[in-house]
Formats: C-alpha cells, sequence, structure tokens
C-alpha cells in the first residue's frame, strides 16, 4: 500500500466541476508531500483539459481515453479505476458527491473490497490514522470514523467541505488508451438534457433562495428580481418546490441539491435542519425574515428582520442604483 491518494475528477462541458477542485484541495492538504496526490481523468478527446488538470494534481494525471469512455457509464468507469487503483495502490480514493460518484463509486467499493464512506464533511489527520466526518440523522449530527486495517478508503466528499486552494501546478499527464478489460459499458441510445435551469446551482457563486415565507406561486417573482439584481441563480426550500411555486431542480436541503456559494440569501426561509444541510458550505449568508426567532438566524452571518415584501424591493432599488452610478 502506497501513500498515494487518487482523486478521481469530474468534468462537464469541456472543464473540471469546482466539485473535484475541492476533492483536490482536501488530497494536497492530508498529503505528507504534494507529488503523493495524482488525479485520474477518463474521456476522449480531453487532451487540454488532462494538462489543465495537472495543475491540481503534482503527482501527475493519468489520462485515459477512449470512445468506450466518451459518455459516462458506471460499467466502463469502474473497469478502468479498478484496474489503476489495483497498478496505483492508492491508500485514498476521492472524488466529490454527485450523482454521479453516487451511481458508480459504490460499485468500485465492491469491486475493490475496500471502505466506502460517502458524503463526508470532513477528514482529520493523526498519529492514529485517517477521522472521517459525515452527517448522519438527516444532518442533526455529526459522526466520526475510522477504517481498521490495511486496503483503500473510498470517501466522497460533500460540496463545500473543503475550499478549493491555488492550484500548486508542476504536475505532469500520463495519457493511456481504455481497457476495460472484458467489460461491456451499457448502450447509450441518446442523451437528454434534464430540467437544470439557467444555472447550476452546485457551481453558482449566488444563489437567491425562496421559502415558504415568499407567500405564493405569483409573490415568488421578487427572488428571481433579486437573483438578477445580483447576478446570481434562483434556489428554494422544500416547500416551495412541492407546491409547485417554482422547478423542482431548484430545491437546496437533504432531499435537494448541496451548494456552496460564495453569498447564499435566505429568504422567507425558516432554517429547518433538513434544509439547512444543503447550504452550510456557504461563505455568506444574508437571512430575511419576519420571524426574528427563526432558526435561520443561528446559521446567518448578517440577518434582517422584517417583510420580506417591503426589503426585498428595497434592496433591489438599491443594488439597481448602485449599478447605475
Amino acid at each position: 500500500m502506497s501513500n498515494t491518494i487518487l482523486v478521481v475528477a469530474e468534468h462537464r462541458d469541456g472543464a473540471i466541476k469546482g466539485i473535484s477542485k475541492e476533492a483536490l484541495s482536501c488530497a494536497l492538504q492530508l498529503a505528507s508531500d504534494p507529488s503523493e496526490v495524482k488525479a485520474v481523468l477518463l474521456g476522449q478527446g480531453l487532451d487540454e483539459l488532462a494538462e489543465k488538470l495537472a495543475a491540481w494534481a503534482p503527482g501527475g494525471v493519468v489520462y485515459v481515453d477512449g470512445e468506450e469512455l466518451r459518455q459516462y457509464t458506471p460499467e466502463a468507469y469502474v473497469a478502468v479505476l479498478s484496474s489503476l487503483c489495483g497498478e496505483l495502490s492508492p491508500q485514498l480514493i476521492l472524488t466529490g458527491h454527485s450523482y454521479q460518484a453516487i451511481d458508480f463509486f459504490p460499485r468500485l467499493a465492491a469491486r475493490l473490497d475496500a471502505a466506502l464512506i460517502p458524503d463526508c464533511t470532513g477528514i482529520q489527520s493523526g498519529g492514529e490514522g485517517l477521522r472521517f466526518t459525515r452527517k448522519v440523522i438527516n444532518g442533526k449530527l455529526d459522526a466520526t470514523c475510522a477504517v481498521p486495517g490495511e486496503g483503500p478508503v473510498l470517501v466522497s466528499l460533500q460540496q463545500g467541505a473543503v475550499p478549493p486552494v491555488d492550484p500548486p501546478g508542476g504536475g505532469s499527464v500520463e495519457k493511456r488508451s481504455a481497457d476495460l478489460g472484458g467489460a461491456t459499458p451499457r448502450s447509450i441510445l441518446s442523451i437528454e438534457a434534464g430540467e437544470t435551469g439557467e444555472v447550476d446551482l452546485s457551481e453558482a457563486d449566488i444563489i437567491v433562495a425562496g421559502g415558504r415565507g415568499v407567500g405564493d406561486k405569483d409573490k415568488f417573482q421578487v427572488i428571481f428580481d433579486l437573483a438578477a439584481a445580483l447576478g446570481g441563480a434562483v434556489g428554494a426550500s422544500r416547500p416551495p418546490c412541492d407546491s409547485d411555486w417554482v422547478e423542482g431542480f431548484r430545491q437546496i436541503g437533504s432531499s435537494g441539491q448541496v451548494v456552496a456559494p460564495k453569498l447564499y440569501f435566505a429568504v422567507g426561509i425558516s432554517g429547518a435542519i433538513q434544509h439547512l444541510v444543503g447550504m452550510r458550505g456557504s461563505q455568506c449568508v444574508v437571512a430575511i425574515n419576519k420571524d426574528a426567532n427563526a432558526a435561520i438566524f443561528q446559521e446567518a452571518t448578517y440577518g434582517l428582520v422584517g417583510d420580506l415584501h417591503e426589503i426585498v424591493p428595497a434592496l433591489i432599488e438599491r443594488l439597481r442604483e448602485a449599478q447605475e452610478a
């Protein structure tokens, strides 16, 4: 077993996803030597992206190229990654906790007969080895665990668990041809984009989220107006999505998306634990609620107590005045 930390990088539309950069940042913080951090990139025609990824992986990038990897399939990913892990013998295999990781990572753990810790919020190293922290009981408690014995540990990191660091550079790219070792990936007949809206919430720097306190579907327009004034994306807690005020893809929380923007507006959101789980990685939280005792204020960097339908329009007006000045 080597000291290698292997990071499986996820990409979309020709770019490395932010959650993968967070996983690489975590690996760099854990490694005793930056050269222990390696990344793996799977796809076809991604030579330029592999070179960019090398800036984040001082130990180098293993870029596996092939027609079989042009589109993601769990069978192809598991076949290639299990072979690589057998060769590199990493002590730790990291990836971002995304829908893709939820699909293939447990399969990879089973293939390697290795421990799997999903949706991890932190990793601590010490004299007794690595300790992993993750949320349990719907986010109400933090559980810390360790994995006894030898063998790789597979960990998927929650969005926003580790702030991305500046890429250290120095990595190189090793390009290989895909070899699935006899595995038969499923056939993909077509790919249709799902309902994702104008901005990927997991990648958004600014999010304005509305809750039940907004009132109804028509009144929810004020959330869109504030997001437009800020140049941000629109999110929501579960009640507005369940009531069809907004599309379901905008839901943030334990049964929706986990986000980690630089700025998060929680408007008319009480702060139920199910919602807090999805936005606790936000760098700055502004809460607007008429209930001064709302739980959301415990998470807020700044809090405004009052009628959101008076506060938000006034805020939008000031933002527009500042932009015109």
